[in-house]
């Protein structure tokens, strides 16, 4: 039998050579292979490519984010860069200046490719992307009268993956969430590398359970008490930030104004983000699979009727309901959704990892709820942020939903901060989406995208459509039965 186990994360990456590709994934703390990136910041090699689902910030001295090689880097195959809330991407712009090559996929996408490099695939016709600036230089091709585009497979040289068991073979188990692009990655490298919470022997873990075979897995280390992204270190992390991330703090619950205050300023009053989550949410009925976007849509999960199932792109189906702020005794830090909120365990759950989770999905079966920064009349969507402009930002999976949702709900606010109509002719920023969008909710409106132009259903209460349409640059047409939104 092969001998996989080895004593030190330094001796793990001791072969790994300038120039190597290498897929880590990163997603929260305890989703991070943190201990092999920092003894790749230690071996010092240059010339690297990595291969992550989201570029972050190094935010903290007791985390070992992807970021922490960027003096070793010479490109970066990513789906998210940086947080849309810090000014995504800013904090590479120096490396980008430098020479560093960023690459920017939707987090499908990348599932995808990681999946042809492990299938020997020569590459595949993907229609996400189609219309928006993920085309560019990519050979196009008209199948069964719709358009895709051709994506190369990701067959990295090194993959860190993260897991919670593993047995002497190589044989990896996860625990709540975390088993995220772990298990493709895995398949896709030509040496797999893992570390992992406990090594057990062979035969202590039920075949039933394994996740990620053995053939897959190379090389295993067993992560110490102290060491980065131990169960003792992120129990120790989560009480010294205590809720930030957590309940409605993460939900970004909107102050509204004093009504005697805007009276005097002379300032209509406008829907507040829990109101336009709560229409949105009227939209559901038992039944629907939803997915909730991050920001005002996951208020939406505050507000959802019972027998909605709810799916976290980051793969849990099922799950049970958010935890608020004074519940944090309750948080388990393996279950978690997207946006990072801690939800309850509820029977008739899913796990699952991410190729599973963006075949849901893409297949027409969900509902997606999203934030947005414009939508066009014809139902385009833009609602990612192009961070720096010298590459795209918080890309993430939104491509895959705009895409592939059954229905697709936008709630945002109707204008900017500077009055500027955020519902137009034409998007002026990046596309997510070309002709997705089926219903906008926002704090003054709810307009339908109908196959003859925009459709004003619902109005704020105290305003009239005369003056939505004044703050509208398409022409709107006022639905018969016009009435005010219900609060």
């Amino acid at each position: 039998m092969r001998k996989k186990v080895l004593s030190s994360f330094d001796e793990a990456v001791a072969d790994i050579p300038d120039g190597a590709s290498i897929a880590i994934d990163t997603w929260g703390v305890a989703g991070t292979p943190q201990n092999l990136i920092a003894a790749l910041k230690r071996k010092g090699i240059k010339e690297l490519t990595i291969i992550t689902h989201a570029f972050v910030p190094q935010l903290l001295d007791e985390l070992c984010f992807p970021a922490l090689l960027l003096p070793q880097m010479k490109r970066l195959v990513t789906a998210v860069v940086g947080f849309a809330a810090l000014g995504a991407g800013t904090f590479v712009e120096e490396y980008v200046r430098n020479g560093l090559e960023v690459e920017v996929s939707s987090h499908g996408t990348l599932a995808s490719r990681l999946y042809a490099g492990a299938a020997r695939l020569g590459g595949f016709y993907n229609p996400v992307g189609v219309g928006t600036v993920l085309e560019e230089g990519k050979e196009k091709r008209i199948i069964d009268g719709k358009e895709y585009i051709f994506e190369k497979p990701i067959r990295p040289d090194y993959a860190f993956i993260r897991g919670y068991k593993a047995d002497k073979l190589g044989n990896v188990v996860y625990r709540g969430v975390y088993r995220l692009n772990h298990p493709i990655m895995a398949m896709a490298a030509k040496v797999t590398i893992a570390e992992v919470d406990e090594i057990v022997e062979v035969g202590k873990i039920d075949p039933e359970h394994v996740i990620t075979p053995g053939i897959f897995v190379d090389r295993i280390i067993e992560i110490p008490e102290e060491g980065f992204g131990s169960s003792k270190k992120v129990k120790e992390l989560m009480a010294m930030l205590g809720t930030i991330g957590l309940g409605r703090k993460m939900l970004f619950k909107s102050q509204r104004l004093d009504p005697a205050e805007m009276k005097a300023r002379g300032i209509k009053q406008r829907l507040d983000r829990d109101i336009i989550a709560m229409r949105a949410a009227k939209e559901l009925k038992t039944g629907d699979y939803v997915n909730l976007g991050m920001g005002m849509p996951g208020l939406c999960a505050l507000h959802i009727p019972e027998g909605v199932v709810f799916q976290a792109e980051n793969g849990a189906l099922g799950y049970g309901p958010l935890l608020m702020d004074d519940e944090m005794e309750k948080a388990e830090f393996h279950y978690v959704d997207a946006g990072g909120r801690f939800f309850r365990k509820a029977p008739g759950m899913a796990l699952f990892d991410i190729l599973t989770s963006f075949s849901m999905i893409r297949s027409g079966r969900l509902i997606s709820i999203m934030g947005g920064l414009q939508v066009s009349e014809k139902g385009d969507l833009a609602n990612w942020n192009p961070g720096s402009g010298i590459f795209g930002g918080t890309l993430g999976g939104g491509m895959d939903l705009a895409w592939g949702a059954t229905r697709v709900i936008i709630t945002m606010e109707h204008t900017t901060k500077e009055g500027k109509p955020k519902i137009v002719k034409e998007c002026t920023y990046p596309l997510t989406a070309r002709e997705c969008v089926d219903l906008i909710v926002t704090d003054l409106a709810v307009i339908e995208v109908a196959p003859n132009g925009l459709l004003l259903k619902e109005v704020a209460p105290g305003w009239t459509a005369e003056e939505i349409q004044a703050l509208t640059e398409p022409k709107l047409t006022v639905a018969p039965d016009l009435k005010e939104i219900e609060l």
